[in-house]
């Protein structure tokens, strides 16, 4: 007993003590489990908590930080169309419509040509109307004593093209260079006459070049003492090719 007394010292009563508190203290955790609000950020080491410790849906909109979510991280075809993208849309397939649509309407546009009056003297020869290998010429004649005679032919630069006319038709395809057909009928006098009111299809025409490339079909008209003029011509064609 004397040998115990003098080796138990200031120090090994104080190592006691806190082994005794260490493990009262272990046990109170185990017991009760840690108190209310004892866990604190600096507790928490870093990386300890993972994805499988999150509740499933614990984290709400009001959570997550402002912009915190950006592009990458949403899955696209879950979300649905915004307005705005959906009005740009529309805009821009009303817009093509109507680019397309004006196109078209260019395009059938473009293959129709017109005239205007053409106005001639006694004795003037006039172009009225090229398209492609074709020319629509208008002749005034001056037949004297201030009477006048309008006629309209048409001629073409390439071999093997057609026609087709009231007064002359090319069927096959031998209207060659150097033959002007006649377009409707021809009108004279001193009074004012128009073949023109006879009906289109007096003044009515077809062409065809040999390429394939113009197609014509129209109208080719003549008028004396028209317009203020001795002779006057107006023509419209339509390129179907």
């Amino acid at each position: 007993m004397k040998q115990l007394r003098t080796r138990f010292t200031y120090a090994n009563a104080m190592s006691s003590i806190a082994v005794f508190l260490v493990l009262g203290g272990a046990t109170a955790v185990a017991a009760g489990g840690l108190g209310k609000n004892s866990v604190g950020t600096k507790q928490l080491k870093a990386n300890a908590v993972t994805a499988a410790k999150i509740k499933k849906n614990a984290i709400t909109t009001a959570k997550i930080k402002k912009e915190a979510v950006t592009g990458e991280k949403i899955k696209e075809a879950s979300l649905g169309p915004v307005p705005s993208a959906t009005n740009a849309v529309n805009a821009t397939n009303a817009v093509n419509a109507t680019n397309a649509t004006n196109a078209v309407n260019a395009t059938n546009f473009s293959r129709y040509q017109t005239s205007g009056v053409v106005k001639a003297a006694a004795g003037q020869t006039v172009s009225v109307m090229v398209v492609g290998p074709f020319s629509i010429v208008g002749h005034c004649k001056d037949l004297g004593g201030g009477g006048v005679e309008a006629l309209t032919t048409i001629a073409t630069t390439q071999a093997g093209s057609s026609m087709g006319a009231s007064e002359e038709n090319y069927n096959a395809a031998d209207f060659n260079p150097g033959i002007e057909a006649l377009i409707g009928y021809p009108v004279a006098g001193t009074a004012p006459e128009s073949d023109d009111t006879y009906g289109g299809y007096y003044v009515g025409f077809t062409a065809a070049s040999a390429d394939e490339k113009t197609m014509l079909s129209g109208e080719a008209a003549s008028a004396v003492n028209y317009f203020g003029a001795p002779c006057a011509f107006w023509a419209n064609a339509t390129n179907n090719a």
